[in-house]
């Protein structure tokens, strides 16, 4: 890939703070064009009818555009509106977390930011569905290939890198981590997560999985520790994982 300032490849994310932290460490060839963030591919495309009005105000311009794409389910139409600029579209699933909610004939995704403003109310005639759950990868393996039909149709298929990443139990100096995200711990989430990225492999998307021995959190990021906020060598190999995966147009 071209190193050239003037010729940076231009990146959509459909992800995580995983992919936008991998991301800020290659400002020098890449450039950011459009990031999809809190939505599970079980919301994208299927919106849920009645839910924004009954939120609290979100003070935040990043959640609330975050939330509200969310509960449109519109990350295919941004990425439709995108596609001709995009170099490589790189996707990863830890926003997938927090499960789903049924509701207004579609689904939201059930994540912090939905909560804070008023979420549970919001969606309390709704039915949650946890992730990692049966009745959860019924609903989100055929969703991933809607995803997938619909980044082939934009011929974007090849321009696709996926991040796997586990969640990490340690920090880089060898203390343990249990905090929880979502309720889960560590081991519970890459327990769950084993065979959503097996179904992401079927797809025939290009995979960079992070190493056992770089999967650690630190003190030292800039969002704090937390089992999937890691250390500058994993996002360096994730970045260099990109890098090789995608060739030029």
């Amino acid at each position: 890939m071209s190193t050239d300032d003037q010729d940076r490849v231009r990146t959509f994310i459909y992800g995580s703070c995983v992919s936008r932290d991998t991301l800020e460490t290659m400002g020098d060839t890449h450039e950011l064009i459009a990031y999809v963030a809190r939505q599970s591919a079980v919301s994208a495309g299927h919106p849920a009818e009645g839910v924004w009005s009954k939120l609290e105000p979100i003070e935040s311009p990043f959640q609330r555009r975050n939330v509200q794409g969310d509960i449109e389910g519109d990350a295919l139409t941004q990425l439709a509106r995108r596609a001709d600029e995009v170099d490589v579209l790189v996707i990863d699933l830890i926003d997938e977390r927090g499960g789903v909610v049924e509701v207004g004939g579609g689904y939201v995704s059930r994540l912090a930011e939905l909560w804070r403003a008023g979420g549970a109310e919001a969606t309390s005639d709704g039915h949650q569905i946890d992730f990692g759950t049966d009745e959860h990868f019924a609903l989100w393996s055929p969703a991933i290939a809607r995803l997938a039909a619909e980044i082939d149709e934009l011929g974007l298929t090849d321009r696709v890198v996926v991040l796997e990443t586990a969640w990490a139990d340690a920090l880089d100096d060898g203390e343990s981590l249990e905090a929880k995200e979502s309720g889960l711990t560590p081991d519970e989430a890459n327990a769950r997560y084993r065979r959503y990225y097996d179904r992401v492999r079927r797809l025939g998307w290009q995979v960079v999985t992070l190493p056992a021995e770089l999967t650690a959190s630190t003190r030292e990021h800039q969002w704090g520790a937390s089992p999937f906020h890691y250390t500058a060598q994993a996002y360096g190999h994730l970045a260099a994982g990109i890098r090789d995966a995608v060739s030029p147009r």
